[in-house]
C-alpha cells in the first residue's frame, strides 16, 4: 500500500484546519480501500453481537491504516487486519464502556439542566405577574443552560473520542485501558478537540440531510395514507411511495455510512497521532509503545 501522503508537523499542536485537511488528504488517498472497508464494517453491524464486534475491529482497522501512514510505515488492509482481528472482543467491549459512559453523563447533564431551568422559571413566574416579562427571561436561561450542556457533553465526547487507536496501535492495551489511555491522551485537549469535532460535523452534515431526504417521502405519504384511511378507499400509490421512499432510505444510509466512516476514522487517526506526537516524543518511531507491526 504505497502513498505520497506526508505526516504533518508533530512538534507544534496541528490546528484545527491542519487535522481536517490532514484527514481528508488521506482520506482521498486511499478513498476505494477505506470505503469498502468501512461498507463491510456497516453490513457487519446488521448481525447481533458478533458482528458488532467485527464491525468496531474493521473501524480500528481503518484508523491503524490511517495511523501507519502518518508514521510512514504503511501497511497493507491484510496486514492491518492480522493486527486487530485478535483484539475484535476488546474493541467492543471499550465501545461498550465508552457508549455507557457518555449515556450516564448525558443523563446526569440532563437532569442537572432540568433542575437548573426549573428552579429559575418557578421563582420569575412566582416573583412576576406580567408573563412578558417572565417568558423572555426564562427563555434566555433555558438558551444558556442548553448550551452550556451541549457543550459539556460534546467535551465528554472530545475526551473518549480515540479508545479504538491505542487498542489497535499499541502493544498490551486491553479495553479497559484503551478508554483510560484515550482519557489519559486528550486531558489539555479537549477543546481544540470540540472545535475539530464540530467542523467535521459540518462537513458530514450534508451526507446525512441527503440520506434523510426519503424521510420527508415517507413521512408525506404516512400523512395521506392516514387521510385516506378514513374514505372508503386508499390509494396503492401512496402505499408504493411509502415503500420505495423507506428503501432508498435504507440504500442512502449505508452509502452515507461508506462515505462519512472512514472520514472520522482518519480524524482519530490524526488527533491520536498529534497527541502521541506532542506528549511522548513520537518522532515516527514510537518509543515507549512500539505499533504492533
Amino acid at each position: 500500500m504505497s502513498s505520497n501522503f506526508n505526516p504533518p508537523d508533530p512538534i507544534r499542536p496541528l490546528s484545527v484546519g491542519n487535522v481536517v485537511s490532514s484527514a481528508l488528504v488521506l482520506y482521498r488517498s486511499h478513498l476505494k480501500l477505506y470505503v469498502g472497508l468501512a461498507f463491510k464494517s456497516i453490513l457487519w453491524s446488521i448481525i447481533p453481537i458478533y458482528g458488532w464486534a467485527k464491525a468496531a475491529t474493521i473501524n480500528a482497522q481503518i484508523s491503524r491504516l490511517a495511523f501507519c501512514e502518518l508514521i510512514d510505515k504503511p501497511e497493507s488492509a491484510s496486514s492491518a487486519e492480522d493486527r486487530v482481528t485478535p483484539k475484535m472482543w476488546s474493541f467492543l467491549l471499550a465501545g461498550i464502556l465508552v457508549g455507557l459512559i457518555i449515556f450516564g453523563v448525558n443523563m446526569g447533564i440532563s437532569l442537572v439542566s432540568t433542575i437548573i431551568i426549573f428552579i429559575p422559571a418557578t421563582l420569575i413566574f412566582a416573583s412576576s405577574r406580567d408573563s412578558t416579562v417572565g417568558s423572555p427571561i426564562f427563555t434566555l436561561v433555558q438558551l444558556v443552560v442548553n448550551l452550556v450542556s451541549w457543550a459539556v457533553q460534546l467535551w465528554f465526547q472530545a475526551r473518549f473520542l480515540i479508545p479504538e487507536l491505542p487498542l489497535a496501535v499499541e502493544s498490551n492495551v486491553d479495553a479497559t485501558g484503551t478508554v483510560s489511555r484515550s482519557w489519559e491522551l486528550t486531558k489539555g485537549s479537549g477543546l481544540r478537540i470540540q472545535l475539530i469535532l464540530l467542523v467535521a460535523y459540518l462537513i458530514t452534515a450534508p451526507i446525512a440531510l441527503i440520506a434523510a431526504i426519503p424521510l420527508f417521502f415517507a413521512l408525506g405519504s404516512l400523512i395521506f395514507l392516514g387521510v385516506q384511511s378514513s374514505s372508503a378507499s386508499a390509494s396503492p400509490e401512496a402505499g408504493l411511495v411509502l415503500i420505495g421512499s423507506i428503501l432508498a432510505f435504507i440504500v442512502l444510509l449505508i452509502v452515507a455510512g461508506a462515505l462519512t466512516i472512514p472520514f472520522w476514522q482518519t480524524i482519530k487517526a490524526v488527533i491520536y497521532y498529534d497527541l502521541r506526537s506532542r506528549r511522548e516524543g513520537m518522532d515516527l518511531q514510537i518509543r515507549d509503545r512500539n505499533v504492533e507491526m
